[in-house]
């Protein structure tokens, strides 16, 4: 399963530039026969609170028809992460498209960062989504997620690949390595994470999109510049490696519970 990672310098606001950094991007990843391609959080606005004006309604979203577009046009499997409107706050979104341009799953920042301010203008979603891509079960999830091992818990019963989009600045760049990997680690899977380059108006990004192997090895090269990062992996050694150490069997949901 062939997959790319956009690690786009995300211009501050501003949806018109950001496409064109991503079509760029999407029709490179088609050429190299990448099944899907991913973008970081936000993908088109960079990690706004003005959500009156960056905000779209789902029904008309202009990020999610120009996505949609590409996937069908590009035949590749996108996801993307966008901010919609909800009532009187908006929801922080993980859009996954699938080479016809259909819409498999939509998920919800479960965990709104409260130190950036996110939950004063963001609501937290309520559930975890999934969605298969080439017979493989993969589970979406956003930035602030990667600190609460628990969500992790739960996606992995079923997934093999976990997706997590970000804006991570890089002033806390040690904790997004560390992390990535224990994710990895922990749930025996493969954790692909999506980082953007550049800054925004108060933060500076410096990218380190990877690949984890189950084993909490690194699969492709560090680099801090906007980049299309490719790389083929083989699920199945998740599966393999889940049967060999069954890490999962010893778990003790029951005394977890009667602490929570």
């Amino acid at each position: 399963m062939k997959i790319s990672l956009g690690q786009t310098n995300i211009i501050w606001e501003d949806k018109d530039k950001n496409i064109e950094k991503c079509k760029t991007m999407i029709e490179k990843a088609s050429k190299n026969n990448c099944d899907i391609i991913v973008f970081p959080e936000m993908s088109l606005t960079g990690f706004t609170m003005n959500t009156e004006k960056m905000s779209e309604n789902f029904e008309n979203s202009k990020t999610i028809k120009f996505f949609s577009e590409m996937s069908k046009k590009y035949n590749i499997y996108i996801g993307f992460g966008l901010s919609i409107k909800e009532n009187e706050k908006s929801l922080n979104k993980f859009i996954v498209c699938d080479d016809k341009g259909n819409i498999i799953c939509n998920y919800s920042k479960i965990h709104p960062f409260s130190f950036g301010m996110e939950k004063d203008y963001y609501m937290g979603g309520d559930s975890v989504e999934s969605f298969s891509l080439k017979g493989i079960k993969c589970s979406p999830l956003i930035c602030y997620d990667l600190r609460f091992p628990e969500i992790f818990q739960i996606c992995s019963k079923e997934s093999l690949i976990i997706f997590v989009i970000a804006n991570w600045p890089s002033e806390r760049i040690n904790h997004w390595d560390l992390l990535l990997k224990s994710r990895a680690i922990e749930n025996q899977c493969f954790i692909v994470g999506v980082n953007r380059t550049g800054k925004d108006i108060t933060l500076n990004y410096n990218g380190h999109s990877r690949i984890i192997n189950p084993f909490g090895e690194s699969l492709t090269e560090l680099t801090e510049e906007e980049s299309l990062i490719i790389y083929d992996i083989e699920p199945k050694e998740a599966v393999e490696y889940r049967k060999s150490f069954k890490l999962k069997l010893d778990r003790r949901e029951d005394i977890y519970k009667k602490y929570y």
